[in-house]
């Protein structure tokens, strides 16, 4: 199978992750990277590991926000930190852009944060936008806890564990920072448009240095992210004597417990819905009683509805979402899936051909697609659509115990 190359992410300092563009628009990681470490391509973040998903890790509007400069794929530009930049290039002048050095500290700060503050990468939930709020919608200047809500383990102060996008959340628990009385900021110890390390800058505070200004490799070493292969980050945690451990040897295994506020402060409801683990209707519908627009909200009580046997109800909330999202290929198939149980194969049969026709990669999909022509007696389609699904998921027992099932019935 070979993909196109659309563009690439990544300065090189540590990695360049490859993006393949489909015919529908959609944005597709592909499965090798290059990386420094190494001098040398490897498994992309994702793909390293059993059950990947071989050319199908969709990148989302949320996954590209920190990496690009809107939803179009481009470079970060001056926007991310300075804000609209159209009235200052239209008639540059001191006043009508935002000059961070002018704000508050702490809104500095979360000019950096904006990007740099993720808990964890796996295994919970640990952020939620606030209702209304837009991906690319945060503006620099205003107050981080408008836009997103953070959560982290519950207990993690006494877990070490650091990862790829630790920098803000490590830097956060620090007791530097701390002490300093929200002072301390990234470009305390970082020019912004430099990529430079101020060694200098810790003797604002300690006045007797011991070392010949190198105080980030005690007191911030560098140690290997649990959450990506062949990286050796900056540890942004500064303590005083850091426990040294063999990194290849931690425990990387992805937490999955209860989640606790992080530097903003969420409502009950919010925290609720971060540590939702079973579908749970009720707390769905109090949600969306807030955030009525929200798609994958409104996806997950239609699945929750579902699963307790509610088809007609999950249509209602489905035909919904695809109103304000036609693309959401889950919402699609969810769609089929309800409208099949209640006998209506042959509206299910034209709902999941639109939602393989948008999203061709989608081995569920397929895999229903299969299901539901076989309902219809047409079993050279039902063999075409789980041959597809195991092309693109190999080990789907599902697809292939269906296959052979149908073969069965055809040589008797």
């Amino acid at each position: 199978m070979q993909k196109p190359i659309a563009f690439a992410i990544g300065s090189g300092n540590h990695a360049i992750t490859y993006v393949s563009r489909t015919s529908e628009g959609r944005l597709l990681e592909l499965p090798v990277s290059w990386y420094a470490k190494i001098g040398g391509y490897a498994m992309s973040p994702g793909y390293d590991r059993s059950d990947h998903l071989d050319f199908r890790r969709e990148i989302s509007a949320s996954c590209l926000f920190c990496h690009s400069a809107g939803l179009e794929p481009a470079a970060i530009d001056c926007r991310r930190c300075h804000g609209p930049t159209e009235p200052h290039r239209a008639r540059p002048m001191r006043g009508n852009i935002l000059n961070p050095a002018r704000i508050a500290p702490q809104r500095q700060l979360e000019i950096c944060l904006q990007c740099h503050l993720e808990t964890a990468s796996q295994g919970i939930t640990d952020s939620l936008r606030n209702p209304g709020r837009a991906v690319f919608s945060f503006r620099p200047g205003e107050p981080l806890a408008d836009y997103k809500l953070y959560f982290e383990r519950a207990g993690a102060a006494a877990d070490d564990r650091m990862e790829i996008n630790h920098a803000g959340y490590r830097l956060l628990q620090s007791r530097c920072y701390r002490e300093s009385a929200g002072r301390m900021t990234c470009t305390t110890c970082h020019d912004p448009h430099a990529a430079s390390f101020r060694a200098a800058s810790c003797i604002g505070c300690h006045a007797r240095p011991h070392t010949n200004g190198d105080c980030a490799g005690c007191h911030m070493p560098k140690r290997v992210a649990a959450d990506a292969i062949h990286t050796r980050m900056t540890d942004h945690k500064i303590v005083r004597r850091p426990a040294f451990t063999d990194s290849d040897r931690e425990q990387n295994m992805p937490y999955a417990g209860r989640v606790i506020d992080f530097y903003t402060k969420s409502d009950s409801l919010s925290l609720e819905l971060a540590n939702a683990r079973d579908p749970n209707p009720d707390l769905y519908r109090r949600y969306l009683q807030r955030d009525p627009n929200n798609v994958p909200v409104q996806v997950a009580l239609a699945n929750a509805l579902l699963r307790l046997k509610q088809p007609r109800a999950a249509i209602e909330i489905l035909v919904r979402a695809l109103r304000l999202d036609p693309r959401d290929t889950n919402a699609l198939d969810y769609l089929a899936v309800a409208e099949a149980v209640q006998g209506n194969h042959r509206r299910a049969l034209e709902i999941l051909k639109r939602a393989v026709a948008k999203n061709p990669d989608h081995a569920l999909c397929w895999i229903n697609l299969g299901i539901t022509h076989e309902s219809l007696g047409h079993f050279d389609a039902a063999l075409a659509d789980y041959d597809e699904a195991i092309r693109l998921q190999p080990d789907s027992a599902d697809a292939r115990h269906r296959r052979h099932d149908i073969l069965d019935r055809l040589r008797r």
